[in-house]
């Protein structure tokens, strides 16, 4: 994989790890007016544009409502009085914003919204400063969030690839579409070969069956990567033929209500990349996967030369599954020892189906509630637990674990029908008077009508001292860190609005 391949990918991660959970809008009823702790609308935008002068440049970011409920009255600003936008920049407002203040209205929970500005700097001034565009956006009056691009401006010039915009999509379970790509150089240099990267972070993999693409693999991050030996031209652009689409298919087991993101991008490809990738897949089978020209302006001598702007290489879009059936059953456990021993239990939920779960989602995060039963001292929890007894009441005075009665255990992924998510709780069994059996009840959500089996029993069971003790611990608990490119949607967006909504102890042994 290229240098330039395996920062593509590496920027995919960030950035996904930035915007959070936000990608991700689980379609839920508002809450009530006492539930709505804090409204956030965050900007993701790029750190640097670079410009050709006298061309101009269409910049892209995204706005996300990261907060659990509805913000009204939001609105997004450029400059401020102590940073105003430089008149050699040529920067030119959304045709629907008033002077330099656009007014956005209302974001759902969970919503992400594009916002395009452009620039174009007169021609020649290569001395000019770096100039700055501030951003910032505001709720009710209120300022939410705050941030700046620096604008560099070249005689110079380059490559500069583009994604055209996806619109969101949706599909039923079973149900497929094909998604129009397109994909510009909006530089002055042109580009001998590309690459297509195609990211889904939570398994909707799109097809993409042809003798010229394979599965890329950098940092636990999954990506398929479609290579065109061809050159785009300075100021081209392509599609993909309809014969030859990128096509998604919802699976017939999908969890919904869910907003499922796919990531689309372009790189610029190394000569030894192609070749390398061409040796790979010389065998493969197949019909091969063409980019169709738009339009093209030759440049006479196409040589290799970094991308301007990575950051506008990709974007993004949502499938939008309706809601599906997934029946959350409690597990219980037992702790069995002899008085004075340590014993562990694994508790937590399985999925009856007929659906998948649904992955986390800023509005709602599946969980456990274990209460634990009398007569036991927690000595070890799983790093999924926290102490409290849901997720909007974790308990912020339990400083050590030997104070823990109640946890909440975060389910941190969809879960596929007829498979368990587990957590791991070892405990001292004390000599009480009483060992009064605790509980396992699971927050099935939306999805789960069938609440019969959302309790079971958490009991203990003596034995005579030296008898056989409780579920022996292997290897390291999973933690709130996992495998794949899911893990990065979810952690920092997590601790984001629990850290906002109240403090959280941390506690240790």
């Amino acid at each position: 994989m290229t240098m330039r391949l395996r920062a593509f990918l590496s920027r995919l991660a960030l950035t996904t790890a930035a915007s959070g959970l936000a990608l991700n809008g689980l379609a839920l009823p508002a809450q009530a007016a006492d539930e709505q702790d804090f409204a956030y609308v965050a900007i993701l935008a790029p750190e640097t544009v670079t410009v050709i002068n006298g061309q101009a440049k269409t910049v892209k970011f995204d706005l996300y409502n990261i907060s659990d409920t509805k913000t009204n009255n939001v609105a997004l600003n450029f400059g401020t009085a102590a940073q105003p936008i430089r008149a050699d920049l040529g920067f030119a407002a959304p045709a629907d914003c008033a002077g330099n203040t656009c007014q956005l209205g209302s974001l759902k929970p969970g919503e992400r919204r594009s916002v395009k500005f452009t620039l174009k700097p007169a021609a020649g001034g290569t001395t000019a400063p770096a100039g700055t565009i501030a951003l910032s956006t505001s709720v009710a009056g209120t300022t939410s969030d705050e941030t700046s691009i620096a604008v560099v401006r070249t005689d110079k010039g380059g490559v500069d690839l583009e994604m055209g915009d996806i619109a969101d999509l949706k599909l039923s379970p079973g149900k497929s579409a094909n998604v129009p790509v397109v994909v510009a150089n909006s530089g002055n240099k042109d580009v001998k070969a590309l690459g297509l990267v195609v990211l889904s972070p939570f398994g909707l993999t799109p097809a993409l069956a042809y003798r010229n693409c394979e599965k890329a693999t950098e940092e636990g991050i999954t990506a398929i990567v479609c290579v065109f030996n061809d050159t785009l031209a300075a100021g081209g652009s392509f599609t993909l033929p309809s014969a030859t689409p990128l096509r998604v298919k919802v699976p017939g087991n999908a969890a919904g209500p869910y907003d499922y993101p796919i990531y689309v991008g372009v790189v610029g490809l190394s000569d030894k990349y192609v070749f390398d990738f061409t040796k790979r897949t010389a065998g493969a089978a197949g019909a091969e996967l063409k980019m169709e020209t738009i339009a093209s302006t030759t440049a006479e001598e196409p040589e290799p030369v970094d991308d301007l702007n990575e950051d506008d290489n990709y974007t993004l879009f949502s499938v939008s599954v309706p809601k599906t059936s997934a029946d959350s059953a409690a597990v219980g456990g037992t702790f069995t020892g002899a008085i004075g021993t340590k014993a562990s239990v694994e508790v937590g939920m399985r999925n009856r189906g007929p659906a998948s779960t649904v992955p986390p989602a800023v509005t709602w995060i599946q969980y456990v509630h274990v209460k634990l039963p009398t007569g036991v001292e927690l000595t070890k929890s799983d790093d999924r637990c926290l102490p409290g007894t849901s997720f909007d009441d974790i308990d912020e005075s339990v400083r050590d674990l030997s104070e823990v009665t109640d946890l909440v255990c975060l389910v941190l992924e969809s879960v596929p029908a007829d498979k368990k998510h587990l957590f791991t709780l070892t405990a001292e069994i004390l000599d009480a008077a009483e060992h009064k059996a605790g509980t396992v009840t699971v927050d099935g959500g939306v999805q789960d009508s069938k609440t019969g089996n959302n309790k079971a029993a958490l009991t203990v069971k003596l034995t005579a001292a030296g008898g056989g003790g409780g579920l022996p611990i292997t290897g390291a608990p999973a933690g709130l860190i996992a495998v794949g490119g899911a893990v990065l949607l979810l952690a920092g967006a997590i601790a984001f609005r629990a850290a906002r909504r109240r403090r959280i102890i941390t506690v240790v042994e």
